[in-house]
């Protein structure tokens, strides 16, 4: 059964950014219904967002449909999740006190659950100590998202930006999310080092990082304390209030690994370190000639078997990714980097692993071994996380 969003719009010059939210909800699957504040609908015709969200838009408290249930408590009760975004100032004020005098207020005091609050104003506005008061207020009863920093439609530059549409979706996908990784603190290491060959070329690999996108957002969703060390990889880690170290070669990664790895309880290593570098790099650009200049290798440090074997009560997971022989190389690193889980995949098979939305793996224990479907990584990230939770339990 589809979940139910309410989405209250209220009229802070954001409102446009809400499209976009209410959008991105519907091609997820949500069931979407919108209500406005009267001087919401001013800044923006209702018509549009009933034409996105395919629902009819509310405004007015006293507005009468065919059936007889009084509209706000019946649209407080059918919401699964009440969000408000844009929440102005003025509105964020009534939440505080408990002023009901248009639907959107008539329906907060109705809701029974938390509400995700989404403010979004003028720098001074949002700054101003009432403001704040009004904030630390409803963030005890509620989620209130902090704002952007930048430019702001009046010019101004500060604290008040409109969150991105991908910020509140994805804090929307938490809200339903069982919290059953609460307190623990998981480490992240991802996507691909970099070992320079002279300043302008480097050698490194094709991992694009997003198995561990993945894994990261799923553990923030399940209520973990999550860290990640990412080499070169794609994801704006920042909208998500993921805590991240960006890094570029094989030395950096593992000192900022081993630098929290003794407060970890959970390492995951979906990372694709280079495993040689250059012994011989150049300070300057090798030029193009007749005669090309050997380019030397030399081993890296094995990252995860150097920090595994150091482990106390932390459970490491590691990751191979194989062209052939895969799950037998997946067991021999399982034992030889004294690892308490692997995930194994067959990087050889189209349209799976490097690069894809998708894939296919072989979670494998010492005593345990569990084969998925094909999904996306998004699924396999929890089936991991699954598996690791039922291993510390």
């Amino acid at each position: 059964m589809k979940k139910n969003i309410l989405v209250g719009v209220t009229s802070g010059i954001a409102i446009y950014k809400s499209l976009d939210l209410v959008s991105m909800l519907v091609k997820a699957g949500y069931e979407v219904n919108v209500v406005m504040t009267e001087n919401a609908t001013k800044l923006i015709n209702p018509l549009i967002f009933e034409t996105i969200s395919q629902n009819k838009v509310y405004s007015d408290v006293f507005e009468r449909d065919m059936d007889s249930e009084v509209k706000h408590i019946k649209l407080a009760k059918e919401a699964d999740c009440f969000v408000i975004a844009p929440l102005t100032a003025n509105t964020m004020a009534k939440l505080t006190y408990g002023i009901a005098d248009n639907l959107i207020t008539n329906i907060a005091l109705a809701h029974t659950k938390k509400m995700i609050l989404v403010p979004a104003m003028n720098v001074n506005m949002y700054e101003n100590p009432i403001t704040q008061k009004n904030i630390k207020t409803l963030s005890e009863r509620h989620i209130v998202l902090s704002p952007d920093y930048g430019r702001l439609a009046c010019g101004d530059y500060g604290k008040g930006k409109f969150p991105k549409a991908e910020k509140i979706f994805e804090e929307i996908e938490s809200y339903f999310v069982k919290k059953d990784l609460l307190g623990k603190n998981i480490l992240i290491g991802n996507g691909a080092t970099v070992e320079d060959i002279d300043p302008v070329r480097y050698i490194s690999n094709y991992s694009s990082g997003k198995m561990g996108n993945e894994l990261a957002l799923c553990a923030k969703r399940r209520g973990a304390n999550v860290k990640v060390v990412c080499g070169k990889v794609s994801s704006d880690y920042k909208n998500f209030g993921i805590e991240y170290i960006d890094v570029k070669t094989n030395e950096e990664m593992f000192n900022s690994l081993k630098e929290n790895f003794e407060e970890t309880d959970i390492l995951i290593m979906p990372a694709a370190p280079v495993d040689f570098k250059v012994k011989n790099k150049k300070d300057f650009k090798i030029k193009k000639t007749s005669k090309y200049e050997n380019i030397e290798l030399e081993d890296n440090i094995d990252i995860l078997k150097t920090i595994a074997k150091d482990k106390k009560s932390q459970y490491v997971v590691g990751f191979a990714a194989e062209t052939n022989s895969v799950k037998d190389y997946a067991i021999s690193k399982l034992e030889n980097k004294n690892l308490d889980m692997i995930v194994a995949n067959d990087i050889s098979v189209k349209d799976r692993g490097f690069g894809s939305d998708f894939n296919k793996v072989s979670i494998i224990t010492k005593d345990s071994e569990v084969e998925t479907e094909l999904l996306t990584k998004r699924e396999i990230a929890d089936k991991i996380l699954d598996a690791i939770l039922e291993k510390i339990c």
